[in-house]
């Protein structure tokens, strides 16, 4: 029969609620701005090019459901903000205590996500048998800031380089198509859900084999997915937390996910704090695979 271990700790908040247990570890969506793409002022690309290379970008972030996005360009309170000024205007390094920033945290945004069209080059080669081979480059950067201060969360470049035996548009439509998967990684990496451990399952000999962590497909997370297990530690004044192993969903559920302890070790270090009344905080790593995916997109993948 399978074991449960249950701290006091956590037994004692499930009973009696308390508030400062759950609100550290709250799984919660933020609220995210996807602002009007720009593009590089070039005879190369058009507005209907960016503003598929746009579409492209809200879908994939749409399937995988990390966050609450909120299109800049037809939400009624934030459309008028870029009728009036040029996209690049609205929020920039200088202007953060505006009535643009105060709109965007008018909707309790956390985020913004800004996007940029460098480079469509489009060009024809002949291939082996004489036939023309479409051949069309796409360079765009995306860009996520933090709404509270204005820094920039992080950044990622994409570069594609697609052909067609048909024409540019089909080139071109093969790097939407890529771009909107590859918001699956870029969500893994800038958006991390943050969740706590609820409690641990032993397997017969009495270790740890898998753990559940609040937060489920409503997260947007997936089989597969890599989790940090991490503990708080205070040095001095500065509390910071470290990681003591790692964990990957095995059974995703709504509001909980189930994960596979892979280190016996990890797993004897998880029940120790676990036991001891720590919270275990959960982040997620990553997705078995990405590191190959990013690879081969790399390659033309």
């Amino acid at each position: 029969m399978k074991k449960f271990f249950r701290s006091a700790v956590m037994i004692a908040a499930a009973i009696f609620a308390t508030v400062s247990a759950s609100a550290q570890v709250e799984v919660s969506k933020e609220v995210v701005i996807i602002e009007p793409f720009t593009f590089s002022k070039s005879k190369t690309i058009t507005e209907v090019e960016r503003d598929n290379l746009r579409s492209a970008v809200m879908s994939g972030l749409s399937k995988v459901g990390r966050f609450h996005a909120v299109d800049a360009l037809t939400d009624g309170r934030l459309s008028q903000l870029f009728a009036q000024r040029p996209y690049e205007d609205v929020v920039n390094d200088t202007n953060w205590q505006t009535e643009s920033t105060s709109a965007y945290k008018a909707l309790n945004a956390n985020k913004i996500l800004k996007g940029h069209l460098e480079l469509i080059s489009k060009y024809i080669k002949k291939n082996d048998e004489g036939k023309n081979v479409y051949h069309c480059d796409v360079n765009f950067t995306l860009q996520v800031f933090s709404l509270a201060d204005g820094t920039m969360v992080g950044s990622e470049s994409y570069k594609f380089q697609e052909l067609s035996l048909s024409s540019y548009t089909d080139a071109f439509n093969t790097a939407i198509r890529k771009t909107s998967k590859d918001m699956v990684q870029f969500c893994n990496k800038f958006f991390k859900m943050q969740s706590c451990v609820l409690e641990l399952e032993s397997d017969k000999k009495g270790a740890v084999s898998r753990v559940v962590i609040s937060g489920g497909s409503e997260m947007g997370i997936s089989n597969g997915t890599i989790f940090k297990v991490m503990i708080e530690k205070k040095y001095g004044p500065k509390v910071t937390r470290i990681e003591v192993g790692q964990v990957v969903a095995k059974e995703v559920l709504d509001g909980v996910t189930i994960c596979n302890v892979t280190n016996k070790k990890e797993g004897e270090v998880i029940k120790q704090h676990f036991n001891e009344g720590q919270t275990l905080y959960v982040e997620l790593e990553g997705k078995r695979g990405d590191d190959l995916k990013a690879f081969g997109r790399m390659l033309g993948f």
